[in-house]
């Protein structure tokens, strides 16, 4: 499914800044650290700036008889909010974070075993399912359950635009609590960034020349500026055409890219031990995403060789502050 590109009039009538200084197409500071509980195969802290939610994995293991399905793994989610009992949101939210992991994890291999993904809402201030999309794909990632690509989330929602005729809603990417309160619709996608590697046969076969096997490193499916699967979508509000829709839903898929760009750059194999296992990334405007794909084709190809972004089962560390040098990219399987 293709989205229709973004109207560049409805850039050119965006304030130049939000109440929190950001740009219209500009994501909250990326902040994640995994594998921080002892007792969990998985987990992941995930945070959008004030938006903070807790991810745990336990699995894949042995469940009850009479939940067992011969044929594929259940997957079970839990999720708790940041306080007192659990309301309809919440009950709302495991059900989507459930049906997204179902269409990511390799269910098939682990048949009659349960994994169990418990969700902790910390603080919520704006973008609170997308966050939990976003940790439960990073502590799935981190309990190197078998995957079949990256599973990435955002928000996005439609404004008033003061002073504006031509265009009177600006659609802006990860939306505040309080952006959320002010707009006419809002917009939550979750997508399957998929990857791969060079087959083994080509890799190491005499008879193929370099340009050959390079060609394969990256598949098409995997690169920045592909258009990923669509998993979920989540809609409020009232849009005033079919048009409008699919610009909010296609600015919701680049902010998730820019989401999978920055799992695929963090989940690495440190060489030390004392490298720690925090990662961070400013606000980066979504727009410049092209850009850097640009440049990321125009490296080597031993360090295109290094790209694995989601054919699953690994287990990764992070790297360090934003380095994003070729020598931070190595993937191990």
């Amino acid at each position: 499914h293709h989205f229709y590109d973004r109207n560049p009039r409805a850039f050119a009538t965006m304030p130049a800044a939000r109440a929190d200084g950001r740009t219209p197409g500009m994501m909250r500071q990326l902040k994640l650290e995994r594998a921080f509980l002892s007792r969990a195969d998985g987990s992941a802290r995930w945070e959008q700036d004030r938006s903070v939610v807790l991810a745990a994995v336990y699995g894949p293991r042995a469940v009850q008889s009479r939940k067992e399905d011969p044929e594929r793994m259940i997957i079970e989610v839990v999720c708790r909010p940041a306080s007192g009992l659990q309301t309809s949101e919440e009950r709302e939210l495991e059900h989507v974070v459930r049906r997204a992991l179902q269409q990511v994890v390799l269910v098939e291999k682990h048949p009659r075993l349960g994994l169990l993904v418990v969700l902790q809402v910390v603080s919520a201030d704006g973008g609170v399912e997308a966050c939990a999309m976003n940790a439960a794909s990073a502590a799935i990632m981190d309990a190197a359950v078998p995957c079949r690509g990256v599973l990435c989330s955002a928000a996005s929602c439609s404004m008033a635009a003061p002073g504006s005729s031509d265009e009177p809603f600006v659609v802006v990417a990860d939306p505040t609590a309080d952006e959320l309160r002010a707009c006419e619709t809002q917009t939550v996608a979750s997508f399957c960034f998929r990857g791969g590697r060079c087959p083994e046969d080509l890799l190491f076969s005499n008879d193929a020349s370099n340009d050959e096997k390079s060609s394969f490193i990256l598949p098409p499916a995997a690169r920045p500026d592909a258009e990923p699967e669509v998993l979920h979508t989540t809609s409020r509000g009232v849009y005033p055409s079919e048009e409008a829709y699919c610009e909010a839903t296609a600015l919701t898929r680049d902010a998730a890219a820019n989401v999978f760009l920055f799992l695929r750059d963090r989940f690495i194999e440190k060489t030390s031990a004392n490298e720690g296992r925090h990662a961070h990334a400013e606000p980066n405007a979504i727009e410049t995403r092209l850009d850097d794909a640009r440049r990321e084709r125009e490296m080597s190809s031993r360090a295109k060789k290094t790209l694995d972004p989601g054919s699953g089962g690994f287990r990764r560390a992070f790297g360090g502050d934003g380095d994003d040098g070729d020598g931070a990219t190595t993937m191990v399987e």
